[in-house]
């Protein structure tokens, strides 16, 4: 019996400048957990015309075991993400990522991408969770705390201890970090350079897919921070008010008029935002079972705590939600009872907060009755 080969998938990161972010970001690629498959990188320099930045970035691919290739002209977002695409064909890898530079790998991101593909024969691609990727971004109010590799870490293990390598099927794939089996290619070919410097040649793509009976799918338990705009902005694609090239959209609505609407269908579905609160969920509870959580009357005076620990806001009115929020995610807490902190309690797995600055209950009945709130 033959034994079976380990499979091989080519990561391909692409950059245009991005002397901000490149190091973290190859750093993070270079602690991926690689478990059950070989990983090569491949690092493609779109010809970036910041004075030093190639033979930086050079330099950090081969201090981090990538391969570096440097376009002797700009070809656009499409043509160098197909350098990577062509490239995992022709050198026969069973799977391509491709990546946006100006991200965070989570540890155990590209495991969950692989584990989710690699179970589902009929899918084109699996798309990771992250941030500034609509729609399939965690609702986040400030993302200055997430830009660590420590945060990042956790919130893919949460997620994966959440959802393991479940799937939420989608309308199309996002190239940020977007997984594809090589198989699919030659049925549905590359990115269309029609689409100049880029956006909209991945919903074009997507919509070829579909069309051919692939799907694309969310792996859920897996996270790629993502800052946004790292070269798209450098390149002129994107202005500091537009976050898209919106008249590509007309190509891809000429050429697939269905896709906007299977899009529109999928989010009017709500799946999208269930599966988003559960993640959020899952979130703050890790987080607090890590750092702890403090509850916080905003009545009263009290000290910010630690923007690692889960903060409790206390309801104000008998028919609100508590809220928890840890680094920007927030969620509601159910405590439609007399027994507010004991359901915050319950929330946590029975955890008692580090902190709070709600002061003892001392009316006569609150050691049976709990400590409703206005006493």
């Amino acid at each position: 019996m033959t034994p079976a080969t380990t499979p091989r998938i080519l990561l391909a990161v692409t950059f245009y400048n991005g002397r901000d972010f490149a190091r973290r970001t190859l750093e993070s690629v270079a602690r991926l957990d690689l478990t059950g498959f070989d990983l090569d990188v491949l690092v493609l320099d779109d010809c970036s015309p910041e004075p030093g930045f190639s033979d930086y970035l050079g330099e950090l691919a081969r201090e981090f075991g990538a391969t570096y290739y440097r376009s002797p002209r700009n070809l656009g977002i499409p043509r160098n993400v197909n350098l990577g695409l062509a490239t995992a064909q022709k050198l026969a890898y069973d799977y391509v990522i491709i990546s946006n530079s100006d991200v965070i790998y989570s540890e155990n991101a590209v495991k969950v991408l692989f584990d989710v593909i690699s179970s589902s024969p009929s899918a084109a691609s699996a798309t990771a969770w992250s941030t500034n990727v609509d729609p399939y971004s965690l609702p986040n109010g400030t993302e200055m705390y997430i830009e660590t590799q420590e945060v990042a870490d956790l919130i893919g293990d949460a997620l994966s201890h959440r959802f393991g390598s479940e799937a939420l099927r989608i309308p199309a794939g996002i190239s940020f970090a977007m997984i594809i089996p090589v198989a699919v290619l030659p049925v549905v070919g590359l990115m269309d350079p029609v689409f100049g410097r880029g956006y909209g040649e991945e919903s074009d793509w997507s919509a070829r897919a579909t069309n051919a009976g692939y799907d694309h799918l969310l792996a859920k338990g897996s996270f790629v921070y993502h800052a946004g705009r790292g070269s798209t902005l450098a390149a002129g694609v994107v202005s500091q008010t537009d976050i898209a090239d919106w008249s590509n959209q007309h190509i891809v609505n000429h050429r697939s008029p269905m896709f906007r609407w299977s899009v529109d269908g999928f989010l009017r579905s709500h799946v999208l935002e269930e599966a988003q609160i559960a993640a959020a969920q899952a979130l703050v509870v890790a987080a607090a079972s890590r750092w702890g959580y403090v509850v916080i009357d905003g009545t009263r005076d009290w000290e910010d705590a630690d923007p690692k620990v889960v903060s409790v806001a206390i309801r104000s009115q008998a028919n609100e939600m508590c809220t928890a929020t840890w680094c920007g995610f927030t969620v509601e807490i159910d405590t439609d009872t007399i027994d507010v902190l004991g359901a915050i309690r319950e929330y946590f797995g029975g955890a008692e907060p580090i902190s709070t600055n709600i002061p003892a209950a001392t009316w006569e009945g609150a050691e049976e009755f709990g400590y409703p709130l206005g006493v």
